[in-house]
């Protein structure tokens, strides 16, 4: 910190920790961009930030067959920004539950040597477990929940002036007199195009190149890496499954049309970037902004493509819809459709129709340079054989050449796990979520019980379906 009185400068280390070791594989990088949006945010008033990305060094070891020792990195690396930056606070992401072990790894080496510097940690799984995490791991001084610009520049401001106000910061968990506070969370940025884009300075973006010469690519362009954006926040629909809102807010906010295509502007110039991902919780929820982000890609001569992994919401789409996100370059998407069962759909408050599922699976296959895949999930409280049977005469009927079958995960906070808590159903003790590694992927075993079936016969409809699907790929592409 510099200067008298009032902050004018606080220095935050930033960290993306790696991923557990057996889920490392070699190929896809992606950008964190949570980190390189709180920086933008810390030095748009006034403050210093230094990043290192643990994620990206690891597999970049793991693709050139070495070995990754997360001590020898940090000592090489971490230890050296922090000596030279000397941080006030240092931000860990936790963005994942998997993610939480190697952050803690990271934290220990940091607070073994520099015990006296506060770190905090954010993301979606420490924003469902603020309480428990403060209580269990001492070496933890602060939790921001949800979205974090405001509470971070916050935070750093009263810690590098050596103040404690702590109560006064929205959405922070902290210790006082050794008991743990959690400050609700009620303030969301509303003014979302006074956000400033992520911080491309805080990284090379080379070093995120990797082959993509498998990818689909229906124009030939140039594609080292998928850039992520953001373009909105949060989404109103309320599926009883679904924990994201607990991240970014109870309300949807989006930036204008102008402003999102002025961020795929900027890198597509500095850094003839030509591949995006829009990784919104529901891109196309406002249609007349989602056409008018596709109008201006258009005006602009922007020759791109790009995809949404988060998927579509099947009731904001129809023909024209998809004419112009697929005119404006997406070439492949993630379709949500859950459930065959309309029984299913409407206790999980997702509420499509069968007839509008067909019709938007009628209109996706007139555009042959969009590849989808399909979402299903089972195992709700509520699933049955007949449900089961349902979902696939669905995946037969549309005649679906991939899907994504994951087992029903009960986070806390949702409706889901209030449901299964109130009803035993969850076999699982939850106060050992911390240290479940597979929740890294938090589809690999089912979480719930059904009231009418087993576990096993969730497990096995899974792999009925599948095999089922690559047998169908198979014999087509033997045709």
């Amino acid at each position: 910190m510099t200067g008298k009185g009032a902050i004018d400068l606080a220095k935050v280390f930033l960290i993306n920790p790696g991923s557990p070791e057996r889920y490392v594989t070699a190929g896809e990088r992606y950008i964190a961009l949570g980190p390189l949006y709180l920086s933008s945010y810390l030095k748009k008033n006034g403050h210093q930030t230094r990043f290192v990305d643990i994620n990206n060094e690891q597999i970049a070891r793991f693709d050139k067959k070495e070995a990754f020792e997360l001590q020898g990195f940090y000592a090489k690396r971490i230890k050296k920004i922090v000596d030279d930056f000397q941080p006030d606070l240092i931000g860990v992401s936790v963005h994942y539950s998997g993610r939480f072990r190697p952050a803690l790894e990271v934290i220990e080496l940091l607070k073994k040597e520099y015990p006296r510097i506060p770190i905090v940690i954010g993301g979606i799984h420490p924003t469902i477990f603020p309480q428990s995490i403060l209580e269990e791991y001492p070496i933890i001084d602060f939790i921001i929940q949800g979205e974090g610009e405001v509470s971070l520049t916050q935070l750093v401001e009263t810690v590098a002036g050596g103040k404690s106000a702590y109560a006064d910061i929205d959405g922070l968990a902290y210790r006082t007199d050794g008991k743990v506070v959690v400050n609700p969370k009620t303030n969301f940025i509303e003014k979302m195009d006074e956000i400033p884009f992520p911080d491309y300075d805080l990284i090379d973006l080379k070093e995120y190149y990797f082959d993509t010469s498998k990818w689909f690519n229906p124009k030939g362009l140039p594609i080292h890496v998928s850039v992520f954006i953001l373009s909105s926040r949060s989404c109103p629909r309320r599926c009883t499954y679904c924990s994201m809102f607990m991240a970014h807010g109870p309300t949807y906010r989006a930036r204008s049309a102008e402003n999102v295509v002025d961020e795929i502007e900027y890198l597509y110039h500095r850094f003839n970037q030509r591949y995006f991902s829009f990784m919104d919780d529901n891109f196309t929820l406002n249609k007349p902004r989602a056409l008018k982000i596709c109008q201006e890609i258009a005006d602009r001569k922007l020759d791109i493509q790009f995809d949404t992994p988060n998927g579509l919401d099947l009731n904001t789409l129809d023909e024209d819809v998809l004419r112009a996100l697929v005119g404006a370059g997406l070439i492949r998407t993630c379709l949500a459709v859950e459930s065959g069962s309309p029984e299913i759909r409407k206790s999980i408050h997702k509420r499509i129709k069968q007839e509008k599922i067909y019709e938007v699976f009628e209109a996706v296959k007139k555009f042959p340079t969009l590849v989808y895949n399909v979402f299903f999930i089972i195992g709700f409280p509520n699933e049955t054989f007949e449900t089961l049977e349902e979902t696939y005469r669905l995946i037969k009927k549309l005649e679906l050449k991939s899907a994504v079958l994951s087992f029903a995960t009960p986070f806390p906070g949702t409706k889901l796990y209030e449901e299964c808590v109130a009803n035993h159903l969850i076999e699982m003790d939850y106060s050992k979520f911390h240290n479940f590694e597979n929740l890294y992927y938090a589809h690999k075993d089912p979480f719930i019980k059904p009231y009418k079936l087993d576990k096993k016969d969730l497990v096995d409809f899974r792999l009925k379906v599948y095999k089922e699907l690559n047998l169908t790929r198979y014999l087509k592409n033997l045709v």
